[in-house]
């Protein structure tokens, strides 16, 4: 493990992921929980060796059972169980994983675990909890989960029907380039009142500024 650290981070050695990933694979296999967690993020990222999912979800999962997790780990392992990739799809797996790590603030989690919410992968389609996650993301800054709040807004899924606020939502996503939204915008302006369409205006700008400000107290807490 420590032989692996020098070569991963360039300590008194160069810097070498393929050195560093054979060390830590050899503690791995020799049950080292936190090599297990390295391995399984460093075959995910094809860091030191190709990438392999298949290999990640195994050694990711080691880790995890054995207590050693991240919540970008959680994140790998949840969406993996979703999408039924390296694992055989499961939606109870992926729901446990992602909720964990959406406790713990992951970004790619509340979308996926959104997603869920929103088409019933829980058992029953769940507008309220999707919109709740969504709105986290869009918050963050996700254009994609900015979109989706408009769409909801915009056919009453999990709210009442809110053409201002679907307008608003659907403006700060194609404020960052998100063509579809911009188009759903377009859209649905063609439906509004002069006044819906001021007050939608002024409250995209507000979310705007929220949004900034959340982006910058998040950039404060990781320096």
């Amino acid at each position: 493990m420590v032989q692996g650290y020098r070569y991963y981070m360039g300590l008194g050695v160069p810097k070498n992921y393929a050195k560093a990933f054979q060390l830590y694979l050899a503690a791995a296999k020799n049950d080292d929980p936190q090599a297990q967690f390295i391995v399984g993020g460093m075959y995910y990222r094809g860091q030191g060796t190709d990438p392999n999912q298949k290999e990640a979800i195994r050694w990711l999962l080691k880790a995890a059972d054995n207590g050693v997790w991240s919540p970008e780990s959680l994140t790998i392992l949840g969406s993996m169980y979703l999408q039924g990739t390296g694992v055989p799809q499961n939606f109870q797996e992926a729901r446990g994983y992602l909720e964990r790590a959406a406790r713990l603030g992951d970004l790619t989690a509340r979308k996926n675990l959104a997603y869920m919410y929103f088409n019933g992968l829980t058992g029953k389609k769940e507008y309220d909890r999707a919109l709740q996650l969504y709105r986290e993301a869009a918050m963050a800054g996700d254009s994609s989960s900015q979109y989706n709040m408009g769409i909801m807004y915009a056919q009453g899924l999990g709210t009442p029907v809110d053409r201002a606020k679907a307008y608003a939502w659907f403006s700060l996503a194609a404020s960052q380039g998100n063509g579809v939204a911009r188009m759903a915008g377009n859209d649905l302006m063609t439906r509004m009142s002069w006044e819906e369409l001021t007050r939608a205006q002024a409250l995209s700008v507000d979310l705007f500024k929220e949004v900034e400000n959340n982006q910058e107290q998040r950039h404060g807490q990781d320096r």
